[in-house]
């Protein structure tokens, strides 16, 4: 495994899958996941969703904490397999009776037992796992659960399920607003999630590539597929229910952060329609729509601005902000050119997600 994961690094994919697929079949179940996955996504392998789903949930039965990682991830997030949320919970309880503190973080976040929610974040801060610090706040740590599964029974989901009340602030183009989107708790995890993941913000140029340029000065984190998690994955459903777009049309979950200063000037967000992106639209498809999550408050300045509708918009902390970068008709709508300003004091946290007209995940069928 490790030789195919270095020969993989090197761009040799035919003999990285070779090695990768000797060690699957020799019953080496972290290689087992690992082709599940390759399988799931097309890496190096034609796409088989169907059959990477398998190997991983194969992984996964074998307690292998790749394998529950990635288990946990596809059932909660309809990736190539119908979405089971229940069954995502029961393997973050194996993996948290592994000693995995990010499963017994998520299983504390969602708990709607109190006591059981504080023994579970008491459980995930004594691997190091930062978020479960922030969740668990200034609460004395205590003895763990030994009950994993019960802690999963207990998970209240209802905050994913509540109603979404969407406020029309312009008819057109149409920009939608919607308060409590997200609850408080799930605000600090994302915040928490990505701070030690942040890199300094890209800007897709016309030319295909990605650079940083001095118009965007922000920083930002990228949830992939590998990066993502149960409660991730319950922020994607959210928001593309919000959006009305369909979950696997959505970019990775982005978390932007801005400190004093920092901002990212006026610009659209949809894909330069050049010949240098022409494979990227024809793949993906274009971005058409994008939702903002503001997830917390402490800071000043900092809205979202269109200077075209002379209109500025900042959330309450859970709440979003709906637009379109195109008309009906896909034609780019230049009214909805948009900045996120500057704040002047404090720290800024946005999730950031774009929807495109064609699926980027394998879904069930």
């Amino acid at each position: 495994m490790a030789l195919a994961e270095a020969l993989d690094n090197q761009g040799q994919g035919k003999a990285a899958l070779d090695w990768m697929v000797r060690a699957a079949h020799g019953g080496w179940m972290p290689a087992v996941a690992r082709l599940g996955l390759w399988q799931l996504v097309g890496h190096i392998t034609p796409q088989a969703p169907a059959l990477g789903v398998g190997r991983i949930i194969q992984a996964a039965q074998a307690n292998d904490p790749f394998g529950l990682h990635l288990a946990a991830i596809v059932d909660s997030g309809a990736i190539g397999t119908p979405r089971n949320i229940a069954r995502s919970l029961f393997w973050l309880a194996r993996a948290a009776q592994l000693g995995d503190g990010r499963a017994a973080c998520q299983l504390g976040v969602l708990c709607g037992d109190r006591k059981l929610a504080h023994a579970a974040l008491s459980a995930a801060v004594e691997t190091g796992f930062e978020p479960a610090l922030v969740a668990l706040g200034d609460r004395p740590a205590i003895a763990g659960p030994t009950d994993w599964d019960a802690v999963a029974r207990a998970a209240d989901l209802s905050a994913f399920a509540a109603p979404v009340s969407r406020v029309v602030e312009s008819e057109s183009p149409r920009v939608l607003s919607i308060p409590d989107l997200l609850p408080p708790e799930i605000c600090a995890y994302v915040m928490a999630l990505a701070e030690p993941a942040l890199g300094r913000s890209l800007v897709l140029t016309d030319d295909g590539t990605e650079q940083a340029r001095s118009e965007r000065s922000n920083r930002v984190m990228h949830f992939g597929l590998v990066d993502s998690d149960v409660i991730l994955e319950l922020v994607n459903l959210r928001v593309a229910q919000a959006a009305g777009m369909p979950p696997e049309n959505a970019e990775g979950l982005g978390v932007l952060h801005y400190a004093p200063g920092e901002r990212y000037r006026p610009h659209m967000d949809y894909i330069p329609d050049t010949p240098e992106n022409a494979h990227q639209l024809a793949v993906m498809g274009q971005r058409v729509r994008t939702l903002l999550v503001y997830l917390n408050d402490g800071y000043e300045g900092g809205e979202t601005l269109f200077p075209r509708l002379e209109a500025g918009f900042r959330p309450a902390p859970g709440g979003a902000l709906i637009f379109d970068s195109v008309t009906d008709d896909g034609a780019m709508d230049p009214r909805t050119l948009h900045e996120g300003s500057p704040t002047t004091s404090g720290e800024k946290w946005v999730i950031s997600k774009w929807f495109r007209t064609k699926a980027l995940r394998p879904t069930a069928s």
